[in-house]
């Protein structure tokens, strides 16, 4: 390699390091022409694609390091992590099995195939493997991190809640187990104090980045809730919201042009015209907003002996927003020609790699409900559940939580408050549309009137009454979200009204959502 070379490779090397993807990929389009030869650049041009949500280009750029260098192993690794990113399982696990056939011990590898044995449920697995890379570096928080997400999930809390300390012991600014030991731990116990002074000892002493800030001021507004202390809790999530918008993307004005579109669209669509798959599918659709309630109906119904759960795969979500769109615009055409497509045999292809057992399938991908139309058309015989709660306290418990997308709408009072509405028009459009065929459950209903409410919507998924669906809190099947601490109680009334406790701070967003008022 000549000097020169050398140099141009150190440039692009500096610039990944400070985040700079777009100048890495614009060197890198430059040099692989001088030099197409040079693995290096292209497995550096491939993790740069991965960077910018790209996994097409990564995955192309990755296959021609290892064209050019068959022994280049990053790029191997690199490549199952892009292929495990566009939902290809299979190729990404023979790749990572593969790499570790050749290498028991490569660490990087163990920790890809344990993240890809997590995504598809095989828990007991992702366990194993992540134990199995502790044991070659102890010093990953990552690790620890990780293991407490799938403890989480499969309701071991006191496990879950034991690793986040030990990623906090190898490194007491690791943030995001502090955030997520807020989600676990109650704060108005004594017991936990010492974490929440350590919190706010960090924010206020420590030299930390805006992001691991943000990860602090929402693990300490969740705390001075617990503690009842309203204007402080208020105040760190004001301010961990303001710094998190920056870095996100707004989509507000797609998501108005989308809705208008959609509901052109199936306004003028004959659906009796439409061949449909009339198998008797056993899928279940929960949809709606986040925290509107969904996982609650979520474990309520997988507490059935029947009942699996593969939580928010957001398969068809993501399978429809390829297909309907063309230069970033709705299109009538390529969605015509989707819709003759045979999605229905596709999704049930994609759930195979999903360690699920039982006949019924929950799927809980939330934003489901943009498509309900299209679920209509692919899976006639599927239910479809719409899970909604006062707007106030959704919006509310929204603007409180950390989200892993890379959206602005959640973290911004008029944002919130706009896409609200936007949904809240759309679900209407819907409902009208396909009268009596979706089951619209109030979050407050099944709070207050909890054993009729729970017999009508095992009544309405056509399954047989258990009286295990009356106590889904000790039913452990795993369950992906955010709200898994809180479905994983009792049923328990504190959640309904919270918005009184910060009426006085929202006055943008509730101002928005008084128009829903005016349009009823």
């Amino acid at each position: 390699m000549s000097e020169n070379l050398k140099q141009e490779i150190q440039i692009l090397i500096n610039k990944y390091k400070y985040g700079d993807f777009s100048g890495v990929l614009n060197k890198c389009s430059l040099l692989v022409k001088k030099h197409p030869k040079n693995d290096f650049i292209w497995n550096l041009a491939g993790l740069s694609f991965q960077h910018t949500g790209d996994n097409q280009n990564a995955i192309k750029s990755f296959q021609s390091a290892i064209h050019i260098n068959p022994k280049n192993n990053s790029a191997k690794n690199n490549l199952a992590i892009s292929l495990k990113n566009n939902r290809e399982y299979k190729k990404a696990e023979e790749i990572l099995a593969n790499l570790l056939k050749e290498k028991p011990d490569y660490f990087n590898a163990l920790v890809n195939l344990a993240n890809l044995k997590n995504d598809t449920y095989f828990f007991d697995e992702a366990i194993s493997l992540y134990k199995k890379a502790i044991s070659i570096n102890k010093d990953s928080p990552e690790l620890y991190l990780n293991i407490s997400t799938v403890l989480q999930t499969n309701n071991k809390m006191d496990e879950a809640r034991d690793y986040l300390f030990q990623a906090l012991s190898l490194n007491k600014n690791f943030t995001k187990a502090d955030q997520n030991l807020s989600m676990i731990l109650n704060y108005k116990n004594e017991e936990n104090d010492e974490h929440f002074k350590n919190m706010l000892d960090k924010l206020n002493n420590s030299n930390l980045s805006d992001l691991d800030k943000v990860q602090l001021y929402f693990g300490l507004g969740k705390a001075f809730e617990d503690k009842k202390d309203y204007e402080s809790s208020f105040k760190h999530f004001e301010q961990g919201n303001k710094i998190n918008i920056k870095s996100k993307k707004s989509f507000i004005k797609h998501y108005q042009q989308l809705s208008k579109d959609l509901k052109n669209y199936f306004s003028k669509l004959d659906l009796k015209k439409i061949k449909k798959n009339n198998n008797d599918d056993k899928k279940i659709f929960i949809l709606g907003l986040p925290r509107s309630g969904t996982t609650l109906i979520e474990k309520i119904i997988s507490s059935h002996s029947k009942v699996s759960t593969v939580s928010e795969i957001e398969y068809l979500y993501k399978k429809i927003n390829q297909n309907i769109f063309k230069n970033q615009k709705f299109d009538e055409n390529n969605t015509s020609m989707f819709i003759e497509q045979n999605i229905h045999e596709h999704y049930n292809d994609f759930l195979k790699f999903y360690n699920v057992k039982n006949t019924y399938i929950i799927d809980k991908t939330l934003t489901n409900f943009w498509y309900i139309g299209f679920i209509k058309i692919f899976f006639p015989n599927s239910k479809i559940i719409h899970s909604y709660r006062d707007p106030k306290d959704n919006c509310l418990s929204i603007y409180k939580n950390l989200f892993s997308n890379n959206e602005a709408w959640s973290y911004s009072e008029e944002q919130i408050g706009e896409y609200f509405l936007i949904y809240d028009d759309l679900m209407k459009f819907w409902n009208e549309l396909f009268k009596n065929e979706i089951y619209n459950s109030k979050y407050e209903d099944i709070i207050n009137d909890h054993e009729k409410k729970t017999k009508q919507l095992i009544s309405f998924c056509g399954l047989e009454w258990e009286d295990n669906c009356l106590n889904h809190h000790k039913n452990n099947n795993p369950i992906k979200t955010l709200s898994i601490n809180q479905a994983n109680k009792p049923i328990y009334k504190t959640s309904i009204n919270s918005s009184k406790f910060y009426s006085t701070k929202l006055s943008k967003l509730y101002s928005i959502l008084d128009k829903l008022n005016a349009s009823n």
